[in-house]
């Protein structure tokens, strides 16, 4: 399937841009980078059977924010929610002292209080 391929590489590159960015400040290129994300989201949504083989390929990414926002996004389309939470909580107890754990912090409790499903406009 060659929307998945390149899908998960998209993901992969601009997940990359958006944690290196956090850290450089360059706000503009990784505001360009969240909306490609997003913009692949927005397919998984339309997709199950994309977002099953685009997601289960992400899971086995070794970085820790490729792995944040996958799980993110697994948790919204409703795919391996537990695994995702495990992921994610997994994040945040590691590393506690970078951002991407503090991040995956908060989106647990963003998960918690139903926010998480308001911020992507779905249903728990």
């Amino acid at each position: 399937m060659q929307d998945k391929k390149i899908l998960v590489e998209e993901f992969i590159k601009h997940a990359l841009i958006a944690e290196q960015t956090q850290m450089t400040g360059d706000y503009k290129r990784g505001n360009k980078s969240n909306k490609a994300l997003l913009a692949i989201l927005d397919q998984l949504k339309q997709s199950s059977e994309l977002a099953t083989a685009v997601l289960d390929e992400l899971f086995l990414h070794e970085n820790s924010f490729v792995l944040y926002v996958c799980s993110i996004y697994a948790i919204v389309v409703d795919y391996r929610r537990a695994d995702a939470l495990n992921i994610l909580e997994r994040i945040a107890g590691m590393e506690q002292n970078n951002m991407t754990g503090f991040h995956a912090g908060i989106v647990l409790e963003q998960y918690e209080s139903g926010e998480l499903f308001e911020l992507y406009g779905v249903s728990k």
